[in-house]
C-alpha cells in the first residue's frame, strides 16, 4: 500500500530547499561581489603592499580560514618568501622552492585542495612547529601570469567549519590570477623605477667626475683640491669618513693630506709606516680592500683608533692613488651604512685615479719650479761664493799677519777669532755647494759641549743683535758633557733654525736654545714665541724652496737642517701654534758614554 506524502511535510521541505538555495546564490552572490571589489581596487591601488594585505584578507574572510599567506618567488636564492601573512605569528617565512606544499605547487603549477595537510606526504610541518598554529585544511594556488610564469604561491589554510570546497578552490584560484597580474605589472613598475634610479645615479656620478677633473685643471691649491675630491668621494657614495693618504718616499712612510670626519684634524699629523694599516697595506700591494667589519681585515691596525679615542671603524673601502705607473697614495673610505657596494668600488677608483692626476700635476708643476729655481740660486750661489774667494784669502793672510806680530795677547785672541770665522765661512761655502750638487761629507770629532756651547752663545749674540726688534736669549744647558758629531754642520743647522726664530719674530721676542741628554741621544732644542709656521707649508717644510714668502727667503735653511741631521743619522721635527711660536727639536745620535 503506498503512503502519500503528507501535504505540510512537502512544503517544509521546498521551504528549506529554498532557504538552502537562497543561502548558495547569496554567498555566490558575495563572492562574485567580492571578485568585483578585488578586481576594482586592483585597478585603482597605488599602494601595493596595503592592496596585496586588503585583498587576503578579503579572501580569508570569504573561504571561511583562518589564516593564509601570499608567497613569492626570490630568484637570487631561489626560495619562496611570505609578502603577505595572515593569521600566523610570524614575521617573514621562507622556504626552498621545493619544499612543502607551496614548493609542490610552485613547481607543478597545480592547484592543491587538502583536509588533512598531515596526510600528504609533501607537507612541511616544521613551520607548524615554529608558530604553534596547526594546519589542516590547504588551498594552495599558483599566481600565474597570462604568458604561463609562476611567480608565486597564494595559500590558505584551515577552513573554520568544515573542509574547503570546490568553490573555495575556484575562489582561490580567481584571486591568484587577478594578484599574479598586479604582481607582474608592480615587477615592471619596480624595475624600471629601479634603472631610471640607476640612470640618475649614473648621471650625478658622471657630473661629479666631471666637475672634479675640471677643478684638477684650472686649481693651483693642491690641499684646497684634495679636500674637494674627498668631500665628494664621502658624498657620492655616503661614507661618513674618509681620508686621502699620501706615500713619502723619503721616510718610507704615509701621512694623513686630507680627512674628513670625527677626529680629522688631529689625523692629519699622524704618519704610518709603508704597509702599516689598511691604508698602508694597499699602498704596498697595489690592492683593494673592501670590507664590511674593519675587525675582519688582517690589516686592520687598531693603534689609530685608540690614539684618536674614536670607535673602530665599521665598513672600510680603500683603494691605491696610482699616477704614472707608481703608487702615490691611498683614498679610504669608512662606514657606509650598510656596506660599500662593488659599483662603491668602482666610484672609488675612478676617484682615486682622478687624485693620482691631481698629485701628479702638482707634483710636475713644482718639479719646473724647483728646478727653475734651483738653476737661479745654484748660478747666485756659485758666483757670491767664487766673488768671496778673494777677500777671503786676503783677510786670512792679514789675520796670520796679525797672529805674528808682538802686541798684547788680546790682538792673538782677536786673530784667533778672525781664524775660525775665515774657516767657518769656508765650510759654509762648501757646505752650500755639496749641498747644491747632492753631494754629502760627514767630519765627527769629540766636542766638549761647554766649550761648543759657550762659543755659540757668543755668535748667536752677535747675529740677534743685528735683527730688526729685540730678542732675548736665553740658554738652557741640561747637558754640557761630550758628543761626537761634526762642529761646522751642526753649527749651521743651529744658525739656520735660530734665523728661522728671528724671522718670526720681526718685533722682537725670546729665543731659548736647550741642550739635554736622552739615553745615547744628544737633543738640541731652538725655541721661540713668534707667530709659528703657516698651516701652508707645515707638511712640506724641511723640502728644498720652501718659504712663507720671507724678503730674503730662499727656501734652503730648513732643509739643509734636515739634511745635516740625517747625514748624523738623527732627525729634526717641529711643533707649532700660530701665534704661540714654534719648537724645533733636533736629536742626534751622542756618540760618547753618559757622563755622570
Amino acid at each position: 500500500m503506498m503512503l502519500r506524502p503528507d501535504a505540510g511535510s512537502l512544503v517544509n521541505g521546498l521551504a528549506r530547499k529554498f532557504g538552502e538555495l537562497e543561502e548558495a546564490v547569496a554567498r555566490q552572490a558575495e563572492r562574485f561581489g567580492a571578485i568585483i571589489e578585488i578586481g576594482t581596487q586592483i585597478s585603482s591601488a597605488r599602494d601595493v603592499d596595503e592592496l596585496l594585505r586588503t585583498v587576503m584578507d578579503r579572501l580569508t574572510g570569504l573561504v571561511g580560514a583562518e589564516a593564509s599567506t601570499l608567497f613569492m618567488y626570490d630568484e637570487a636564492t631561489d626560495a619562496l618568501w611570505s609578502r603577505v601573512l595572515k593569521g600566523a605569528d610570524l614575521r617573514e617565512i621562507r622556504i626552498g622552492s621545493k619544499q612543502g606544499i607551496a614548493g609542490s605547487v610552485y613547481q607543478s603549477g597545480q592547484t592543491a585542495c587538502l583536509a588533512d595537510a598531515y596526510a600528504d606526504p609533501r607537507f612541511n610541518p616544521d613551520i607548524d612547529r615554529r608558530s604553534g598554529f596547526r594546519t589542516r585544511s590547504i588551498i594552495a594556488a599558483p599566481l600565474r601570469h597570462v604568458s604561463g610564469r609562476i611567480l608565486g604561491v597564494l595559500q590558505v589554510l584551515h577552513r573554520k567549519v568544515g573542509a574547503f570546497t570546490a568553490d573555495d578552490c575556484a575562489l582561490v584560484e580567481g584571486v591568484a590570477s587577478q594578484v599574479a597580474a598586479v604582481l607582474d605589472n608592480v615587477r615592471l613598475v619596480e624595475t624600471l623605477r629601479q634603472r631610471s634610479e640607476e640612470l640618475a645615479h649614473k648621471v650625478k656620478d658622471l657630473d661629479a667626475l666631471y666637475a672634479t677633473e675640471k677643478a684638477i685643471s684650472v686649481s693651483n691649491d693642491q690641499t684646497q683640491l684634495l679636500d674637494s675630491i674627498l668631500k665628494t668621494a664621502t658624498e657620492l657614495l655616503q661614507a661618513q669618513a674618509g681620508s686621502i693618504l699620501i706615500v713619502e718616499e723619503e721616510r718610507d712612510s704615509l701621512y694623513f693630506r686630507a680627512a674628513r670626519g670625527e677626529q680629522s684634524e688631529t689625523l692629519k699629523s699622524i704618519r704610518l709606516k709603508r704597509g702599516q694599516g689598511i691604508a698602508g697595506y694597499v699602498t704596498q700591494t697595489e690592492s683593494i680592500v673592501r670590507v664590511d667589519k674593519a675587525d675582519e681585515c688582517p690589516h686592520h691596525d687598531r693603534s689609530i683608533s685608540k690614539k684618536l679615542g674614536i670607535p673602530l671603524a665599521n665598513a672600510v673601502l680603500c683603494v691605491p692613488v696610482k699616477g704614472e705607473g707608481q703608487v702615490l697614495g691611498a683614498l679610504e673610505l669608512l662606514n657606509k651604512k650598510g656596506g660599500f657596494s662593488e659599483a662603491d668600488e668602482r666610484m672609488a677608483v675612478l676617484l682615486a685615479g682622478q687624485v693620482g692626476r691631481a698629485l701628479i700635476r702638482r707634483q710636475s708643476r713644482e718639479e719646473e719650479e724647483r728646478r727653475a729655481r734651483l738653476a737661479s740660486i745654484g748660478q747666485m750661489i756659485a758666483g757670491v761664493l767664487h766673488d768671496l774667494r778673494t777677500p777671503l784669502t786676503v783677510i786670512s793672510g792679514y789675520a796670520e799677519m796679525l797672529g805674528d806680530d808682538l802686541d798684547p795677547v788680546s790682538r792673538k785672541q782677536m786673530s784667533k777669532s778672525i781664524l775660525n770665522q775665515v774657516d767657518h765661512v769656508t765650510s759654509m761655502q762648501g757646505e752650500t755647494l755639496a749641498f747644491v750638487r747632492g753631494e754629502r761629507s760627514l767630519f765627527k770629532r769629540k766636542v766638549f759641549l761647554h766649550v761648543y756651547l759657550s762659543d755659540l752663545e757668543q755668535q748667536l749674540n752677535q747675529e740677534l743683535s743685528a735683527a730688526p726688534g729685540p730678542i732675548e736669549l736665553k740658554m738652557d744647558l741640561a747637558y754640557t758633557g761630550t758628543a761626537k758629531f761634526d762642529e761646522n754642520k751642526l753649527t749651521r743647522a743651529l744658525f739656520n733654525l735660530a734665523r728661522n726664530a728671528m724671522d718670526a719674530m720681526p718685533d722682537g721676542g725670546k729665543l731659548t736654545l736647550h741642550c739635554s741628554r736622552d739615553q745615547d741621544e744628544v737633543v738640541f732644542r731652538v725655541i721661540d714665541n713668534g707667530s709659528g709656521i703657516p698651516e701652508e707649508i707645515a707638511d712640506r717644510l724641511f723640502e728644498s724652496f720652501v718659504t712663507s714668502g720671507k724678503k730674503n727667503g730662499t727656501g734652503l735653511g730648513l732643509a739643509l737642517v734636515r739634511s745635516i741631521a740625517e747625514e748624523h743619522e738623527g732627525k729634526v721635527t717641529f711643533k707649532s701654534k700660530p701665534g704661540k711660536g714654534t719648537t724645533f727639536e733636533l736629536r742626534l745620535p751622542a756618540g760618547t758614554p753618559m757622563e755622570q
